[in-house]
């Protein structure tokens, strides 16, 4: 069985997008199984429903505008953080962007022969959690997939139960993919594999000290995802070599 996994990273997942447009171009699209974090969420659902334009066009036209990138607000957050103006306003990307702008093929996407899972943080039990297209609507699992811990303090929800980023708690769920029984595995990373990844530094800490007072959870499973990162490149490496 032939599985994907995409790594996220925001804006750096521009690479993954352009990795798999030309996946696309060259008919490499033969996929069981694929696994999605963060920004490369969006990009796995276009690609899996065949909509390679609306993919190249939402990263090359919507990303850098000052509707999703707000400058103005980067400062106010290190006072006090704000549900209504935020540093990425992420429902304007996910509603106005992905679902008015460039919507999902969902026909296609439900005839697709890559089963999707999107990774996800269930904020409850501080843990992964992977979600399918249909486990509810796809806009609303985009904007739990994308809501980046201060950059996006505003609270997301799925079937009353609190969702964030996947990248809090799993950067690379390469186990993911093994533990489906996946044997052969396409990993397109927004990384070079020999990326050292770092939570946080002292200063971004003390700056941002008033939003981690209330999400001490956030800071320390920061710390248990970098260690499981290295752990999964490791193994990358060792797959790679076989």
């Amino acid at each position: 069985m032939r599985g994907l996994i995409l790594e996220g990273g925001g804006m750096r997942a521009g690479f993954v997008a352009g990795a798999l447009m030309a996946l696309i171009d060259k008919g490499l699209v033969e996929f069981n199984l694929a696994v999605a974090v963060s920004a490369s969420v969006p990009t796995l659902a276009y690609f899996s429903s065949g909509q390679r334009k609306e993919m190249e066009m939402v990263w090359r036209n919507e990303l850098h505008t000052p509707n999703l990138v707000c400058y103005r607000n980067i400062l106010r957050t290190f006072f006090a953080l704000s549900n209504k103006k935020p540093i990425l306003d992420i429902h304007y990307l996910v509603y106005e962007v992905f679902k008015k702008k460039y919507p999902l093929d969902l026909k296609n996407l439900t005839h697709s022969k890559i089963a999707c899972f999107f990774a996800l943080t269930d904020v409850a039990k501080a843990r992964p959690i992977f979600l399918t297209p249909w486990d509810d609507d796809i806009y609303t699992i985009f904007e739990s997939a994308l809501a980046i811990p201060v950059c996006y303090p505003k609270p997301t929800y799925i079937h009353g139960h609190e969702y964030r980023d996947g990248g809090i708690t799993n950067l690379l769920p390469l186990r993911f993919l093994i533990d489906k029984k996946v044997d052969k595995i396409v990993a397109v990373l927004s990384t070079p594999l020999d990326y050292k990844y770092q939570p946080l530094n002292l200063i971004e800490r003390i700056l941002l000290y008033r939003y981690f007072k209330g999400n001490k959870w956030i800071l320390r499973k920061l710390w248990e995802t970098a260690l499981a990162y290295e752990e999964a490149k490791s193994l990358l490496k060792r797959l790679s070599q076989q």
